[in-house]
């Protein structure tokens, strides 16, 4: 059984046990008892996960499961959320767990212990020649023949008094008949779940698993596992029919007096052309105040140039932020083949931007803003002139006395492309994409951590990366992660970008995506779901053999799957020398905007698109636009006017346009 399957059977032990077991009769002391994931409960979904477990990313099977250390020791659940109105233990439940067991196992690992107080009630034990149920000292010992081979299996066992029951992937079912019954009644009052250990430290389960499912009840496996032909429940999809809340009656009651009857009832007086209610058996003038209407957001309607900025190079980045008590800033990366290279600083001053400072780069190709204790920062990636060289990126510090950015701190690099601040728990973090090493398109891409005591940034971790172009931060439900986007192996533009997940202070693989020549990540959200873009560039390979329209691609927006906890593809869209995307909200619409380098094509294709969100649709162009040549594009506003930036990659005029607006 594949793990869509097994993922399905405990979708049907979750939900379908849950609805059946009232259902059943089972000799069950309490009343109310419900099937629950044991590791959802005991394993916080946000926050921090407990000592010795890890979240791993299963890439045959593309799941995530938790894997477990001998550092494993509070990996617990308490009785009284499950058993708050029952003191008794039952004699008939089941326990369902997913798991990938390593070829190699513990001499015993410990799938699930139930104690009371220090007693043990059950536990479920695995060796490589057996998977057991052990109760008071006794062993029902089952073949361990599914286990062996490092793949996904779904293993249930179900106690029913005077047997216990061991089903395998839902195909293969063992009877065992007990000796002894198990116990009735036994006390839990303060028990507790015990989950992937025989105790604290000790005998660890040696694999990853998906789920572990307690469901009270006799042979609830039986009962999970679907038919063979699936039945389908009858759905009712009739809307229903509303009572008629506004009847045909007399233009009004008689309006000399109002009855007991009429008391409270409110009716319209066509001759006073009034609303009147009956108060104290008189008809009194109801006064009607109309809440103001809430103003109605205004339209995207179209863009329209607004100023021409001259730059001391074609720009790759700009970046737009805000200083408090000084105002609006965008830096541009300009790149030049000058040894002396500079990046102009502009400020935004009466409604335009004007040059504020020059900043000395080296083949600029990306800016980062950010802040630290009080302090205002940016870093630029420095991609060099010798990419078979260290080549110094740098960190600028904002002096407040002369009001100017000043040389803070030197990163040694290889042909930087990007910078990625982010902070997690008072930690202060700093990504460099490092783009290649001479020759070769591998190299080490590194993450730095800021000291609070010497305040500069130190090393902390070195990741191995292809082509590497940019790092994009991001948080789900309390867990941090980053986005590599991946350009070019040596050989082709088709290779895997990737996704990290920091746990325990170390960033791990969380997923790969296929992608083809990414220089760029965005994540949004839309309706509390999230989603990220990619912007593939460039089509080079044996799979564009003839090398036609390599400037052409699809580029993918992926859509997070909460369940599967993984990215799924969920729109292609066509793009043309694509660098950047940017998402942005107008009112209540929601847009993406695309760059386009201009490195090919006809006329329609040298143009800018902007998407907008269209929910079932997805993503729809509303606006294609002539620009100049663009690789990076950021929205800012001014009071209630909204204005797009971006930089032109093939020479010194970048642009800004305003957005014309409409109710």
């Amino acid at each position: 059984m594949d793990i869509s399957g097994l993922w399905a059977l405990l979708q049907i032990v979750v939900l379908g046990i849950s609805r059946t077991v009232s259902e059943s009769v089972y000799r069950n002391p309490c009343a109310g008892l419900k099937s629950t994931d044991l590791l959802e409960e005991a394993i916080p979904r946000n926050g921090k996960l407990p000592v010795g477990v890890k979240v791993i990313y299963d890439t045959s099977s593309h799941v995530h499961a938790f894997e477990f250390n001998d550092e494993t020791t509070d990996v617990q659940l308490r009785s009284q959320p499950l058993f708050h109105k029952c003191s008794k233990f039952p004699e008939e439940f089941s326990v369902f767990f997913v798991i990938k067991h390593k070829r190699i196992f513990g001499k015993k690992e410990c799938v699930l212990r139930v104690r009371n107080q220090m007693t043990s009630i059950v536990s479920i034990n695995l060796t490589n020649k057996y998977i057991m149920l052990v109760y008071n000292s006794r062993r029902v010992k089952f073949r361990n023949t599914v286990l062996l081979d490092n793949k996904w299996h779904t293993v249930g066992l179900s106690v029913t008094g005077s047997d216990v029951i061991m089903t395998t992937d839902c195909r293969s079912r063992k009877r065992k008949r007990l000796k002894r019954k198990f116990p009735a009644n036994i006390p839990f009052q303060n028990g507790t779940f015990q989950l992937a250990s025989c105790r604290p430290g000790s005998g660890v389960v040696r694999g990853i698993i998906k789920d572990l499912v307690w469901v009270p009840g006799a042979d609830a496996v039986r009962r999970a596992c679907p038919p063979r032909i699936p039945k389908h429940t009858h759905m009712d999809n009739r809307l229903p029919s509303l009572p008629d809340l506004y009847g045909i009656a007399s233009p009004g009651p008689r309006w000399e007096d109002c009855t007991w009857m009429d008391v409270g009832s409110v009716a319209y007086d066509l001759h006073s052309e009034s609303l009147k209610v009956c108060v104290n058996g008189i008809w009194q003038h109801l006064s009607v105040t109309v809440p103001e209407k809430e103003p109605v957001p205004k339209r995207l309607d179209y863009l329209e140039l607004y100023q021409d900025l001259r730059t001391p190079g074609p720009s790759i980045d700009v970046e737009v932020f805000t200083i408090p008590g000084e105002g609006m800033f965008a830096v541009f990366a300009n790149s030049g083949r000058k040894r002396h290279d500079v990046s102009a600083l502009y400020k935004w001053t009466d409604k335009s931007m004007t040059l504020y400072q020059r900043l000395k780069t080296n083949m600029a190709q990306a800016w980062e803003f950010f802040t630290i204790d009080g302090g205002f920062f940016l870093a630029v990636a420095n991609y060099g002139q010798d990419d078979g060289i260290l080549t110094n990126s740098t960190i600028f510090k904002w002096q407040r006395r002369k009001r100017k950015f000043k040389e803070y701190q030197q990163l040694p690099t290889y042909t930087a492309r990007d910078f990625e601040y982010f902070k997690v728990d008072g930690t202060h973090y700093l990504a460099v994409a490092n783009h290649a090493q001479g020759n070769s398109q591998t190299t080490e891409s590194v993450i730095y951590v800021w000291n609070v005591t010497s305040h500069v940034f130190q090393e902390m971790q070195r990741v191995n990366t292809v082509g590497a172009y940019d790092w994009t931060h991001f948080t789900v439900g309390g867990y941090t992660f980053l986005a590599l986007a991946q350009a070019f192996d040596g050989l082709t533009t088709q290779l895997d970008s990737r996704i990290y997940i920091l746990q325990d202070d170390q960033f791990f693989l969380f997923q790969t995506m296929e992608t083809n020549g990414a220089t760029d990540w965005e994540v949004f959200t839309i309706s509390g779901t999230v989603y990220m873009a990619v912007a593939n560039a460039y089509n080079y390979g044996p799979q564009n053999f003839s090398k036609t329209k390599t400037h052409y691609t699809n580029s993918t927006i992926y859509r997070l799957n909460m369940d599967k906890r993984a990215f799924e593809r969920f729109q292609n869209l066509g793009t043309y020398s694509a660098v950047d995307w940017e998402f942005f909200t107008i009112g209540d619409d929601k847009f993406l905007l695309v760059s386009n380098a201009q490195n090919g094509g006809e006329e329609r294709e040298l143009r800018s698109t902007m998407y907008r969100w269209q929910g079932l649709d997805g993503f729809v162009p509303v606006h294609v636009m002539a620009t100049l040549p663009n690789s990076d594009w950021e929205v800012f506003t001014d009071d209630d006017d909204v204005y797009f930036i971006y930089t032109n990659a093939k020479g010194r005029n970048s642009q800004i346009l305003k957005a014309k607006m409409v109710l």
